[in-house]
């Protein structure tokens, strides 16, 4: 490998360093003559630690693009999925928004310029002239700050541009619409005549409020019929198995009455509820493997497709307004928290890392003065069309 130091521009004062490694050239502007050996000397030695000691000079020409956007997927520790989400967010939204300027000269004002245009028509990615969700913006600022910060820490800034800006709402609020008792019911009974699988499927996930991905991952060796329990230990996402999202498995309970117009919230204190267990016991068994997949086919778990299909075949027919099923999880969390359950319980149900992060969405359902009510049923009337 071959190092070289020397002035782009003569008498400028910036020097660069170019390494020549397997046939191919890259350049690296450093700053002065002395950060310049410095950094030739620790590549000439092969030193891993080279970019994070070299100094650079706030405001460097240098692409922010290169500092930090490819390392901050490669951190140890971090799920495969959460290493996509970083490269998406970066390659389909931050590179194109600031791609051409210098790490150095990003500015709170560049940040504010970048939310804004998200929030408009056309600020997203994937569907032309829609706005980015808030609830979509929130994990791509999280990746700048990372990528920011990372900046900070190299010298090329004196401070994070982000720390200056106003506090987003969290964007989960956003999303959180769940269904009523009256839906709910109106769902179960449409998913009978659907399909003969679909009854406990909606049941099972309404009364654990369990994660999509935790629910199409389930085995037939997760569960325990004689309690009522279920041990949530792996989740399915992007065509793949993994860890829940929290790391450790939980045990859940399969009979909470979340689907039953009750003020009870203990498990099992409905025969409704309880008859969850004899829908999982006549699903169709083939062999005795523990291994199989609950709800998947050919050996595989439940597809996001299939999933959505029947969903969205369930909904027509009960006539609810339609909402995505991941909202039957924030049917269980809102439920319970309105039926007086104890935080700490909830919270270890559903798998949220602490009961302070579930209150930032759910507060709002807890039983007090200023309660907001949850919305009346809204079951659509015979004849009107219902948008999909």
């Amino acid at each position: 490998m071959g190092v070289k130091v020397r002035e782009k521009v003569k008498g400028s004062g910036v020097y660069w360093v170019f390494v020549n490694h397997q046939g191919g050239r890259k350049a690296k502007q450093v700053g002065d003559k002395k950060a310049a050996n410095a950094v030739a000397s620790e590549s000439a030695s092969g030193s891993a630690s080279r970019r994070s000691r070299s100094p650079r000079k706030a405001g460097s020409s240098r692409p922010w693009r290169r500092s930090g956007s490819t390392r901050s997927r490669r951190c140890g520790g971090i799920r495969t999925n959460t290493h996509e989400n970083y490269r998406s967010a970066v390659v389909h939204h931050l590179k194109p928004a600031f791609g051409r300027e210098a790490i150095g000269r990003i500015t709170t004002g560049h940040v504010e310029r970048f939310i804004a245009a998200k929030l408009r028509a056309g600020g997203s990615a994937r569907h032309a002239n829609k706005a980015l969700s808030r609830a979509s913006l929130r994990p791509l600022l999280v990746t700048l700050r990372m990528i920011l910060q990372k900046a900070v820490k190299a010298g090329e800034l004196d401070t994070n541009p982000m720390n200056d800006l106003d506090r987003m709402p969290r964007g989960e609020t956003d999303s959180v619409d769940p269904f009523t008792t009256d839906e709910l019911r109106a769902i179960l009974t449409a998913a009978q005549d659907i399909d003969p699988v679909a009854p406990t499927f909606v049941r099972l996930w309404t009364q654990t409020g369990m994660r999509a991905g935790e629910m199409a991952a389930l085995q037939w060796g997760d569960f325990d019929l004689e309690r009522g329990t279920v041990q949530v230990q792996r989740t399915y996402s992007r065509k793949r198995i993994g860890p829940p999202k929290r790391g450790g498995a939980r045990t859940v309970s399969l009979l909470h009455p979340v689907a039953e117009a009750v003020a009870e919230w203990k498990p099992g204190s409905t025969v409704e509820a309880r008859a969850v267990i004899a829908g999982i016991r006549r699903l169709p068994v083939v062999g005795a493997d523990p291994t199989r997949y609950l709800f998947g086919r050919d050996g595989e778990p439940l597809r996001v497709m299939d999933l959505h299909r029947l969903w969205r075949r369930i909904i027509v027919k009960a006539r609810v307004r339609y909402r995505p099923p991941e909202q039957l999880r924030h049917t269980f969390a809102s439920t319970m928290l309105s039926r007086n359950a104890p935080l700490l319980y909830v919270q270890k149900q559903g798998g949220w890392s602490s009961a302070t992060v579930m209150l930032k969405v759910y507060a709002r359902w807890l039983p007090g003065p200023e309660l907001t009510a949850q919305p009346t049923a809204t079951l659509l009337q015979p004849g009107r069309e219902q948008v999909l």
